[in-house]
């Protein structure tokens, strides 16, 4: 009998029961290799906070766990059965030509930088962010752009951050284009570009404010334009983090805007997200901005990558693609 017993004690150490990430309590997870009290408790706040563990990598963005205690604890640990999963499809709208078109959103390629055409029918023309500056006497790739789409007065000129990727064209856009009024996300930024930006605002004496957090603008009967974030303010901002952030409505049809912001930024925003149909993906799909719990609330349809052909700073990262893609979005570039 003393022998079977020692036999059961070595199996069950060789052949410990799996964790559970989404169910086990904190005192388990301590029984794990490197997770003590402080990650344990961690792990229970993420989840209570931002649903259950969909993935493995998930447990990377729990404060204080990394890639070596994720390795560490690999083999002793299971996912379970999640209920609820990644968000359904049901905001997906049917892919169909319209004739008589209520909103055009045009992402419009600029190179390394972001600059959106937004033309509500019957209703107002709206530019959000500008793309860079093609420096020296060369005009600003948006010039082209909007030229080409037989723009001539633009309503709103709007822009998430002081970026020259996102305004630099913008001076530009003031001196050919009659632009009615311009949406400064104010932050206290200093530059060259920003300055001539300002400076042909006073020049060309358009009316000029600064956006608010909420504040909603109709561009025709059906379409409105919401500022629904506008991250921290104050001196020594990090810009992206502060991206203003536009959503568009069309009916159930909607679009978001959303800059440079990063992952900092997408933990705030996950509570408060809703289901979009197209997203604008965050800082031309940089590595620095998925943070999965918010982007499976956000679930898009459809994700555009506004990113320079060969750019040097390698957007969009093809991890990043490979996280939209596993949401079964529509990518576009």
């Amino acid at each position: 009998m003393g022998r079977l017993f020692v036999l059961l004690l070595a199996l069950s150490l060789l052949s410990p029961d799996l964790v559970d990430l989404n169910s086990a309590d904190e005192w388990t997870l301590q029984t794990l290799p490197g997770i003590g009290p402080v990650k344990a408790s961690s792990i229970i706040l993420y989840r209570e906070t931002f649903g259950p563990f969909l993935t493995l990598g998930d447990l990377e963005y729990v404060s204080g766990i990394g890639p070596g205690t994720l390795e560490s604890i690999r083999e002793s640990v299971t996912l379970g059965t999640p209920s609820g999963g990644i968000s359904d499809t049901s905001h997906w709208m049917p892919i169909a030509d319209s004739l008589i078109p209520l909103l055009t959103v045009s992402f419009l390629d600029v190179g390394q930088g972001d600059a959106i055409l937004l033309e509500a029918k019957g209703g107002e023309t709206w530019l959000f962010d500008g793309g860079p500056d093609a420096g020296g006497p060369l005009e600003a790739a948006v010039v082209h752009r909007l030229n080409e789409l037989g723009v001539d007065t633009i309503d709103v000129v709007a822009f998430s951050h002081p970026h020259a990727d996102h305004i630099g064209g913008l001076p530009s856009v003031m001196r050919k284009f009659t632009v009615l009024e311009v949406w400064d996300p104010g932050m206290d930024y200093s530059s060259y570009i920003y300055e001539d930006l300002l400076e042909e605002v006073l020049k060309q004496g358009c009316d000029y404010a600064l956006m608010e957090e909420f504040q909603l603008r109709q561009l025709s009967s059906v379409v409105t334009a919401e500022i629904v974030s506008l991250g921290e303010r104050g001196v020594d901002l990090d810009l992206n983090e502060s991206s203003a952030l536009l959503m568009v409505r069309c009916g159930d049809f909607s679009v978001l805007l959303t800059g440079d912001m990063e992952e900092k930024s997408e933990r705030t925003m996950t509570l408060q997200a809703s289901p979009v149909t197209v997203l604008k993906v965050p800082h031309h799909g940089s590595l620095s901005s998925i943070f999965p719990p918010y982007l499976r609330t956000l679930r898009p349809q459809f994700a555009v990558f506004s990113a320079g052909r060969n750019n040097s700073f390698g957007h969009p990262h093809p991890a990043v693609i490979e996280v939209y893609s596993d949401l079964g979005a529509e990518i576009l570039r």
